[in-house]
């Protein structure tokens, strides 16, 4: 999941290091509004960050029945056995 960590931290480095810039604002607020986003955004990123690579991942190497194993109920149904119990 690099992309979640990149992004966030780029997010993070975008809003702290303007802020640091400024040498009116004292350090400790910088920190303390610059801690929590490193913290919370790639907790808050990692859901939509694992969906792209999942779609990436399907994109880019498709599933074909040969990927199903045999006792697969969905390989078994494109076949047209019937599995009555």
């Amino acid at each position: 999941m690099a992309i979640n960590l990149v992004v966030s931290e780029l997010i993070a480095a975008a809003i702290v290091l303007p802020l640091a810039a400024i040498p009116s604002i004292p350090v400790l607020p910088v920190l303390l509004i610059g801690g929590p986003f490193a913290l919370l955004l790639p907790l808050l990123l990692f859901r939509p960050s694992r969906g792209l690579w999942l779609a990436m991942d399907h994109y880019l190497n498709p599933t074909s029945g040969n990927d199903l194993p045999d006792e697969s109920p969905l390989l078994q149904r494109s076949r047209g056995i019937r599995n009555e119990k």
